[in-house]
């Protein structure tokens, strides 16, 4: 590290700059950017503009005399950062944060040593822990049957919320947040959200609004079964019915004659066959077909509407019972669908629901298809889930064993010693949930140390206190656990508490992925991870900084060592300016006011890419080969501080002979 550096980052920490104070007078300012995911080589993969970005900010609001609460930690829960650490050290250490930590001291990034957020510590993992269980206590997650896909060796599990594969999904028990409850405040939330039109399209998609349908259907005995169907596209490929004996009394849907076959079927101690037939028949009012009635238990619901087209599992048991197998879509389009005959899939839908409307046997209506949030990951390593389970599937909770935590020989073990019958349930929490809460715990940062219960009244006057996010700067493809799934905690957090919690974020910037010149994403896949301590050796933070904060953030980013060269370069030309005299007069009044009024609005429109920008075309229009009056050049090193904060200190320190940090001083007036 450059020994003007190590000089700055000392005397940053000594004079407690990036330290959140209790100041009742100061402004509360918070900002969130997310965590990197640690390896033990630091920022290899070249994610950094979403911190830079933070700290840009929080920079320059400290200059205003803001109390600014920037948290700055380690996404050290997955699996890969626990296996690369062992192989060092054979036991959990703080080597996996470590780089990073170094490197973000090398890149002037604001970091209080007294206050860290290294995700697979104790002190964070007994709040996240907490916050699982009370939710669960709350009836919002929940432990049973969800959909998700699961790669082909089985050890992983992705949620159908929002990985759309081609995959046939598979049911498993797993811990999932139910959200059916706040679905309605949910959409109000996102509508209340400072974004564009197509942010908050992306966010409702999320939710999967979708019509049902629903409807009654004429029995050949003469009595009427009303159904709904939320995917009514497929309503003229209904094979057969399942009706459980616990739904109605099943004698409305039966003929005299199947009533033996009936009572034998459920007197049986194994009643997991297909089911008995009733005698009886619906008529499907699409096509005019039957469809056979069957009295079973195989399924869970009260009634179940057997589609072949779309379940393979049906289309087995209607050939193995000998039912006729209705296709209703044959190279994209419709076939034995009536009405739909020849339409797209895609469009089928809303022409169903407007005819069953329009001829008055059907009533429609809005509902959110997706109201599940995987929480469970089969990595056995990560965020443990607090909770144990017996043989009969019970469900015990670690509450006051917290945090529950891996041994050194990477065993799930309480920190207390305390043994709990039953099993440990295979896997941990996974990543939506651990980054989507961040947020929110971060809040608690000044009692951060201890178990902090998110339903805790001091929890929620604190969510008060510091308002909103005021710019939150995170990657593009990551919109779903770093802005949906925080807005679902929080509108549990009113629903619970019955308050209303400020807008999320007042700013939201979505920062593109970084390449190589290649057009590679920087992977262990792709071999082509970056030696990131070298380029930091070579060209400085300063110049990293420069270099990655001029480019848009809604563009992808080509890394490339011959721009970056450049970026130094011109930093060494900003040094060089001054260390010639200051010259007397007014030399370039007009031109630093006009500076000074675009760099306000870009401030103000949270635009830290212009604002780079516009240092750096003034510096090469004006400054370049000219000289400055003190008061200019006093100006200038005060708007580069933010983007080059270890050479405005050292420029800052030659002025004033070493009295004074330019971080302390004020902002522009």
């Amino acid at each position: 590290m450059d020994s003007q550096h190590k000089l700055w980052i000392e005397a940053w920490k000594n004079s407690k700059i990036f330290q959140v104070e209790k100041d009742r007078i100061k402004p509360k300012t918070y900002l969130f950017s997310s965590f990197p995911k640690t390896n033990l080589n630091g920022f290899q993969d070249a994610f950094i503009r979403p911190v830079l970005v933070g700290d840009f900010f929080s920079r320059y609001l400290r200059m205003k005399g803001n109390n600014v609460l920037f948290p700055m930690g380690f996404d050290s829960l997955g699996l890969s950062s626990y296996m690369e650490n062992k192989k060092i050290s054979n036991a959990i250490t703080d080597d996996i944060s470590f780089a990073f930590e170094q490197q973000m001291l090398q890149l002037g990034i604001g970091i209080d040593n007294q206050k860290k957020m290294d995700l697979k510590h104790e002190e964070f993992l007994g709040s996240l822990q907490l916050a699982f269980i009370e939710l669960y206590e709350r009836g919002y997650i929940k432990y049973g049957d969800i959909d998700v896909y699961q790669d082909k060796s089985g050890k992983k599990i992705l949620d159908t919320y929002f990985y759309k594969k081609n995959l046939v999904p598979n049911r498993v028990k797993a811990f999932y947040l139910d959200i059916s409850q706040i679905t309605e405040s949910l959409v109000k939330k996102i509508d209340e959200l400072p974004v564009g039109v197509d942010i908050k399209k992306n966010l409702l998609s999320m939710l999967d609004i979708q019509e049902r349908l629903t409807i009654n259907f004429a029995v050949t005995n003469g009595a009427s079964m009303k159904h709904t169907f939320t995917e009514p596209e497929y309503i003229g490929a209904i094979s057969y019915i399942l009706i459980h004996p616990d739904y109605i009394d099943f004698q409305e849907y039966t003929q005299y004659e199947e009533f033996q076959a009936i009572e034998l079927y459920l007197s049986e101690e194994n009643t997991n066959d297909f089911g008995v037939f009733t005698g009886n028949y619906a008529i499907n009012p699409l096509t005019g077909k039957k469809i056979p009635i069957f009295l079973s238990v195989r399924e869970d619901c009260p009634i179940y509407f057997a589609n072949t087209y779309l379940n393979a599992t049906d289309r087995m048991l209607a050939q193995e019972e000998l039912l006729s197998v209705i296709d209703v879509v044959q190279n994209g389009v419709f076939i034995e669908s009536d009405f739909l005959n020849g339409l797209p899939v895609e469009e089928g839908r809303g022409l169903i629901i407007e005819q069953f409307v329009k001829a008055d046997i059907a009533v429609t209506e809005s509902y959110f298809s997706k109201d599940k949030i995987l929480l469970s990951s089969l990595d056995s390593l990560g965020a443990l889930i607090p909770f144990f389970i017996d043989q009969e599937g019970f469900l015990y909770s670690l509450k006051n064993h917290l945090p529950f935590v891996l041994s050194s020989k990477f065993r799930p073990v309480l920190s207390d010693e305390i043994d709990v019958p039953g099993n440990v349930i295979p896997g941990s929490i996974n990543h939506i949930f651990s980054s989507g809460i961040l947020s929110i715990l971060a809040i608690l940062y000044d009692t951060i140390g201890e178990s902090y219960s998110i339903f805790s009244k001091d929890a929620v006057e604190s969510l008060r206190a510091w308002k909103k996010i005021k710019v939150l700067t995170i990657p593009a493809d990551e919109i779903f656990e770093h802005v949906f799934v925080p807005l679902c905690l929080r509108c549990i957090i009113e629903k619970e508490k019955k308050t209303e919690l400020p807008v999320l974020f007042e700013h939201l910037n979505l920062v593109h992925a970084t390449f190589d010149e290649a057009y590679h994403k920087f992977s262990k896949a792709n071999n082509n991870l970056l030696d990131f301590q070298k380029k930091l050796e070579k060209y400085s933070g300063d110049a990293i900084r420069l270099y990655f904060l001029s480019k848009p953030l809604d563009q992808d980013f080509i890394f490339s060592d011959t721009e970056l060269e450049s970026i130094k370069n011109l930093r060494k030309s900003m040094k060089h300016l001054y260390q010639a005299p200051f010259i007397r007069e007014e030399h370039l009044k007009q031109e630093f006011e006009h500076l000074l009024e675009v760099c306000m609005e870009a401030l103000e429109q949270k635009d830290c890419v212009s604002y780079v920008n516009e240092l750096i075309t003034f510096f090469k229009e004006y400054l370049w080969f000219q000289q400055i009056t003190h008061k200019e050049g006093l100006l200038f090193l005060k708007l580069l501080y933010p983007v080059c904060p270890f050479l405005a200190e050292e420029i800052y320190h030659d002025i004033y002979k070493g009295k004074y940090l330019i971080s302390d001083d004020g902002w522009i007036t």
